[in-house]
């Protein structure tokens, strides 16, 4: 009767068992699933609603919100996080009772009632000193970490967006730029060659005026090589294959100004709020816990073992206690807590130091690159009204045609170098946008 008590237990012990559940994974797939990615996908659709980004254009921001649903560095750290967090669940349970069951048999005994002996017994384990509770914060801390991590990700993955969207912005207004300022030079190449053949000018005036055409061309074509290896850049950087990319309209417009900075703000909240910074913080926690476990582990657990013997017609009820007895008082463990947490706390120190570095160099290159922006605009706006005065004196027949043309091509180069300038100052601006890890507003 005992043994089919006991088989019962276990069977409704196992039906209540989790079942396995099979994930194939295929290389073939797996790329498949890429190559089908787009920008006009029904999930990432409902994430950029979620994230309150659902309409709009395609700006640095909407799309690194799809390089934070896309990307696998970021979908590697969420999955991280999850098993991170499934430790919770395991840090909670209690530890289970063990149940023993030992049938005997005596051969020689002929005055028993039955040669069978039965003893089962049950032992039942008792955590004390709160260590189910300390497993738990530990848990919970890294778990906290792990979700920072996410976000430190999901920002890395925003700064290679905005990176690789500049890049591209900065190649295409060159097409742009570079493409009037060559037809420029033809036009002057074209009257060089009249004014020569009439005496007017040497053949050395028309020799460098056809090196600067082709150093105008060669800037023009790696323009152009810019642009298509930048696009390729951006879509790579956003998760997605190329032709996702391709097919939607972008907006550069966050390219367009330059942005006073609250350094004073933007320092406070990167030196309390920095993801990368917050994950450290809660590892110190993490530490902490880890700390307070094993000093929790100096008491030892309680171990009672209630059980039963049936023995020559005699029923015999036993009650067993076990515990370690603790001689070492966890001493070697707890000093090694110890040390964690002073590590991790030099880590957040450290970084916290780093942080600050990061973000007074970003800034002085940032408040040089725009005083070096504001010049090159002043001389562009001095060029172009050279351009215009020199229209207005051929008007008048005062100076050639020719003039009004190399006055265009250095209002032309102006824009390029004043471009230049813009790029060069949206690309330090990013770089304090990571320091602070906010987009400065």
């Amino acid at each position: 009767m005992v043994i089919y008590r006991a088989t019962f237990c276990l069977a409704l012990l196992l039906t209540s068992c989790v079942s396995y559940k099979a994930k194939p994974l295929t290389a073939e797939h797996a790329s498949a699933d890429f190559s089908a990615r787009t920008l006009s996908d029904p999930g990432l659709k409902a994430f950029l609603a979620e994230q309150r980004s659902g309409g709009g254009s395609w700006n640095v921001n909407r799309l690194a919100l799809a390089a934070a649903y896309y990307h696998p560095d970021v979908a590697l750290a969420r999955a991280e996080a999850a098993e991170v967090t499934a430790a919770i669940k395991t840090a909670q349970m209690r530890p289970n009772p063990v149940f023993t069951f030992g049938p005997q048999f005596a051969s020689n005994n002929v005055n028993t009632i039955t040669p069978w002996f039965f003893a089962q017994s049950v032992t039942i384990p008792i955590e004390t000193a709160g260590k189910r509770s300390r497993r738990t914060e530990q848990a919970l801390a890294a778990a906290e970490a792990a979700r920072w991590r996410v976000s430190s990700r999901a920002w890395l993955a925003r700064s290679r967006v905005r990176a690789a969207m500049l890049e591209l912005h900065s190649a295409r207004e060159n097409i742009r730029l570079l493409g009037t300022e060559q037809k420029l030079h033809d036009e002057a190449i074209k009257k060089l060659t009249a004014q020569m053949d009439a005496g007017d000018v040497s053949p050395f005036e028309l020799t460098q005026a056809r090196l600067m055409l082709n150093r105008t061309r060669l800037a023009f074509q790696d323009a152009q090589r810019i642009a298509v290896t930048s696009e390729a850049r951006l879509a790579a950087a956003v998760g997605v294959p190329l032709k996702a990319i391709q097919a939607v309209q972008l907006d550069f417009t966050a390219f367009t100004g330059l942005r006073d900075v609250s350094s004073t703000a933007g320092r406070r909240r990167a030196l309390t709020q920095r993801a990368d910074l917050m994950a450290l913080l809660a590892d110190y926690a993490a530490a902490e816990s880890t700390l307070r476990l094993e000093i929790a582990k100096q008491y030892p657990d309680v171990r009672l073992s209630p059980g039963y013997d049936y023995n020559a017609g005699q029923n015999r009820w036993q009650l067993g206690l076990n515990l370690e007895l603790p001689l070492n008082r966890n001493r070697g463990p707890i000093a090694q807590a110890e040390a964690r947490r002073k590590t991790a706390e030099a880590r957040f120190l450290a970084q916290q130091s780093t942080i600050q570095g990061e973000i007074d160099i970003a800034l002085a290159s940032y408040q040089a690159s725009r005083a070096k922006a504001n010049t090159a605009m002043q001389l562009a706006q001095e060029a172009d009204s050279a351009s215009d005065t020199t229209q207005k004196m051929v008007e008048a027949g005062n100076v050639s045609a020719l003039e009004l043309t190399r006055r265009q091509i250095e209002a032309s180069a102006a824009k390029v170098a004043l471009m230049a300038a813009n790029i060069e100052a949206q690309t330090a601006a990013g770089a304090l946008e990571d320091a602070m890890q906010s987009p400065l507003r």
